[in-house]
């Protein structure tokens, strides 16, 4: 089983063709409310391709639970209310496709969770994700401890929220940590070499846009390019996307390589439409398997 543990959050989709100057305005073309949240996007769409899930967060008690809480389906959910209120994303999207958030933590901005020492009996992954908590680094390095000290796999997506804290922070996580999935932005910003963050894991891997994606290890490098899309309709959750298709190849033991191209894949599928949770059927994604 894997677990995730991370913020519980509702995106708000508006769209427009173009972003104001300061100041300035813009018009809202179309509104879509999806469930969001990065770490839950990934458990959705593993839970999509039929692999045992769990998820572990915060909520709220208002519309936009229940909401959340319908979308995880066939996901064992482990949610602790904290707030009247769900966390909540405004996102607005450019007509190329580009996105800009605007973030109201609520509930996933007071983290208190229940994990048990039966938890990480039962869990053989964790995935973690950070919450927009001051809280979020701590609680997720207690989680990481604890899942290293029963013998579990930790793989982290630290996102800007925790590459920003700087890599002699970031290590104190590092050092619990099995697998990194991150974006060549944020990678860049820790201003260190991939050997520098392979003193602590045992894989890196990295997203590259455009370009595909790729994955080191302290041997070697694998690397496979993007999917051609025709019309990018939306960025949100494509690293989501990517680390379910990515994770998908990796629980089934498959080569590196083949977890690269299901995890391209599945995010040049999430692009085409609004919102972080568009993927494929598994039969679509299990043909590319060799």
């Amino acid at each position: 089983m894997i677990a995730g543990v991370g913020p519980a959050l509702v995106d708000h989709i508006y769209a427009i063709d173009e972003y104001p100057q300061r100041g300035g305005h813009a018009i809202v073309k179309n509104f879509v409310r999806m469930p969001g949240g990065a770490c839950a996007n990934v458990i959705a769409g593993l839970a999509n391709f039929g692999v045992k899930c769990r998820f572990y967060s915060t909520i709220g008690r208002d519309e936009n639970a229940k909401f959340f809480i319908e979308s995880m389906k066939n996901v064992e959910l482990k949610l602790k209310v904290t707030h009247d209120l769900t966390g909540r994303v405004d996102v607005y999207v450019d007509r190329h496709g580009e996105r800009t958030f605007f973030v109201h933590p609520n509930a996933s901005g007071v983290v208190e969770l229940d994990v048990s020492d039966k938890d990480y009996e039962e869990v053989d992954y964790f995935y973690l994700d950070p919450f927009p908590s001051k809280q979020s680094f701590d609680v997720h390095l207690e989680i990481a401890k604890n899942a290293k000290k029963h013998g579990k796999f930790v793989i982290l997506n630290p996102g800007y929220p925790y590459t920003k804290l700087g890599f002699e922070k970031l290590k104190e996580l590092l050092k619990f940590t099995n697998l990194v999935i991150i974006s060549e932005p944020e990678f860049k910003s820790l201003k260190v070499s991939e050997k520098d963050v392979l003193k602590f894991v045992e894989i890196l891997v990295i997203t590259l846009g455009s370009r595909g994606s790729k994955a080191v290890t302290k041997n070697e490098t694998f690397y496979q390019p993007a999917f051609s899309v025709d019309r990018v309709v939306d960025t949100t959750g494509a690293g989501d996307a990517f680390s379910a298709g990515f994770l998908y190849g990796f629980l089934k033991g498959l080569p590196l390589e083949t977890c690269l191209k299901l995890g391209n894949f599945v995010a040049s599928y999430n692009i085409r439409y609004y919102g972080a949770r568009n993927f494929p059927a598994k039969d679509e994604v299990d043909k590319l398997i060799e």
